[in-house]
């Protein structure tokens, strides 16, 4: 049996749970280990589906199969929704509507790339980013002070940005419509609620939940928001304003300073 020789850098996507997986890591890993890790997205997909009749969150949904007869990542992630649901007041929720269904998928995509994460760091990664349909998780960055720049895209001006971050081992997500049509069920607040919001923070499936539930709310910045240390938001708002919690100075990049004209 012949060995496969480390190689870097490894770039490749794949289509995972209707959307793009691509995955880059600049080291000199195993390829095995990405093998690895789309296995294991393939593995969510075919468990979480809510799609898929045969999958196990079907069945669960069907009565055919009890909660102490799942995977113990099913009961995971459903034990980390509820907690999500109590600690946004409610704004995160498993039910989708009108159908009432249970439906996990807000945790379940950002969760499922952080275990993506963990399979390339115990492979030996450390400079590598995760991207799913456009939530990442990053480790050390190949930029200055070892970052990822990464575009949060304006929902509502096309070709135009909301804000540019620089990022290094940490998650960022987002949620609005302009990705995939209105997405998220729920009330909203009054008021002209939000056209998207980002949340970035250690863990992703925490920080997709978040953006879902502050797209869900509506009202901006709730401060159910101060429960979940460690995470901050930038959202933009039906009014096309764009605010930020004050721990989100951190992540920005500057805007470049034009000169001053000459004698000035």
């Amino acid at each position: 049996m012949t060995a496969v020789a480390p190689e870097a850098p490894i770039r490749r996507v794949e289509r995972v749970m209707g959307t793009a997986f691509g995955i880059t890591v600049l080291d000199p890993i195993e390829p095995a280990a990405v093998d690895e890790a789309y296995d294991w997205l393939r593995w969510v997909d075919a468990t979480f589906s809510t799609y898929e009749p045969g999958s196990e969150i079907s069945r669960l949904r069907r009565g055919e199969l009890g909660l102490d007869d799942t995977s113990p990542e099913v009961r995971e992630v459903l034990n980390r929704c509820a907690e999500l649901t109590e600690l946004t007041d409610g704004w995160f929720t498993i039910r989708s509507t009108p159908a009432d269904a249970l439906d996990p998928s807000g945790l379940v995509k950002g969760w499922s790339i952080d275990r993506t994460a963990t399979i390339l760091r115990m492979a030996g990664a450390t400079t590598f980013s995760v991207n799913g349909g456009g939530d990442i998780v990053c480790g050390l960055g190949p930029g200055p002070g070892g970052v990822w720049r990464v575009g949060v895209r304006h929902p509502d001006e096309s070709g135009s940005l909301a804000a540019v971050l620089d990022l290094r081992d940490r998650a960022i997500a987002t949620s609005g419509t302009y990705e995939r049509g209105d997405h998220i069920w729920g009330g909203r607040s009054a008021g002209p609620g939000l056209l998207s919001a980002t949340v970035v923070g250690p863990e992703l499936g925490t920080a997709d939940a978040l953006a879902t539930a502050l797209f869900a709310d509506g009202s901006g910045l709730p401060t159910w928001l101060e429960r979940f240390g460690g995470y901050d938001a930038l959202v933009v708002t039906g009014d096309r304003r764009v605010r930020w919690t004050p721990g989100f100075d951190q992540h920005l990049v500057p805007p470049p300073v034009s000169p001053s004209p000459t004698g000035v």
